[in-house]
């Protein structure tokens, strides 16, 4: 018996472009292969999603993901992107928590994806 008559791998993409969360399958492929551990889904709930949401008044502020190269900042805006332009990936994301907490903000947003690089130019020149 071999290993893959046990288990069935999928390739891992190494590196994701936040660009690609464009096209509905990609979409629904970051959503879907995005693995939600019990702290990361603390924090959707308890800071990124009541943050999105315009339904009860609260101080809403921005967020900014910061991390080293690889640890998948692209791959959870994708995710989130995802999820608040097309309100039917939620039934393709892992974890029952986040996908009940995120019914607030899904489809709720036309999202623009872009990434800024070193730049001197103002926000609103580039958008």
């Amino acid at each position: 018996m071999r290993y893959g008559d046990l288990i069935q791998f999928e390739p891992i993409e190494s590196v994701v472009q936040l660009q690609d969360a464009d096209e509905a399958a990609s979409a629904r492929q970051l959503v879907s292969t995005y693995v939600i551990s019990d702290e990361m889904a603390e924090k959707l709930t308890g800071l990124v999603i009541p943050q999105l949401q315009f339904n009860q008044p609260v101080d809403n502020k921005g967020l900014l993901v910061v991390g080293n190269y690889g640890t998948g900042k692209s791959h959870l805006m994708s995710v989130i992107s995802s999820i608040a332009e097309h309100a039917d990936l939620l039934s393709a994301l892992g974890n029952a928590q986040v996908a009940h907490a995120a019914e607030r903000v899904a489809g709720k947003f036309k999202v623009v994806r872009t990434e800024i690089g070193a730049t001197t130019m103002s926000l609103r020149d580039i958008l």
